[in-house]
């Protein structure tokens, strides 16, 4: 006997074209957004860092993905007075989780550092690009956080609140669920994890064990 499908009842996008007209969507919106974000810091003389410029570009995904979810019939009003009953509960899900969460990155890293062992420079000079990304970032992080802290305090919402949000309504809430109404468990969360890494570059192998821990 077939196992119940656990997100029976639950609103989502109502079918496969109206989500990857959805993701579409928020792609444009991504990459136009980006394009002017860099655009006017350029002009500005300004250097942004990734997180700083990630905010309006997040947003607009928030924002996107708020609209479908109230299109499709979801109550915001109704989904904040549920969570409120059972906000005790969920924090101590979200505990437990969060163990299991730092376990994946733990294990992900882990078999990094277990190739570079065993592979030596042909790994080292593949996860070279990540690399440099993360110590540009690193870099920018410090400077902010010599400089600026009003600057500081606008990244750490972003890399610790807003992105997280965001990221779980549309990856999770959107894409994850209106697949699994549909399809099994592991389809439904290999392929929106696999989206869901894409959306983050360079690290998309790093990030796609992640997402299927959060499915």
């Amino acid at each position: 006997m077939e196992e119940q499908n656990p997100f029976d009842g639950i609103k989502s996008c109502a079918g496969y074209k109206h989500l990857w007209l959805l993701t579409a969507l928020v792609i444009v919106l991504q990459v136009g957004i980006s394009t002017v974000i860099a655009m006017a810091a350029k002009r500005a003389g300004l250097e942004l860092s990734v997180f700083e410029a990630m905010v309006p570009v997040l947003l607009a995904t928030g924002a996107v993905s708020w609209a479908a979810l109230r299109n499709a019939g979801v109550s915001w009003r109704g989904a904040l007075a549920d969570w409120r009953r059972g906000a005790g509960g969920d924090l101590r899900k979200a505990a437990a989780y969060f163990a299991g969460y730092a376990l994946v990155l733990c294990c992900v890293y882990g078999a990094i550092y277990g190739a570079y062992y065993f592979f030596g420079p042909d790994v080292t000079e593949a996860m070279r690009p990540l690399s440099d990304q993360n110590g540009l970032e690193n870099t920018q992080l410090h400077g902010l956080a010599v400089f600026s802290r009003l600057r500081l305090l606008v990244v750490l919402f972003s890399a610790c609140a807003l992105a997280p949000v965001v990221e779980e309504v549309f990856f999770r809430r959107l894409v994850f669920v209106t697949l699994r109404l549909r399809k099994g468990f592991w389809f439904s969360a290999f392929w929106s994890s696999l989206l869901f890494s894409l959306f983050h570059g360079l690290a998309a192998p790093v990030i796609l064990p992640v997402g299927l821990y959060f499915c």
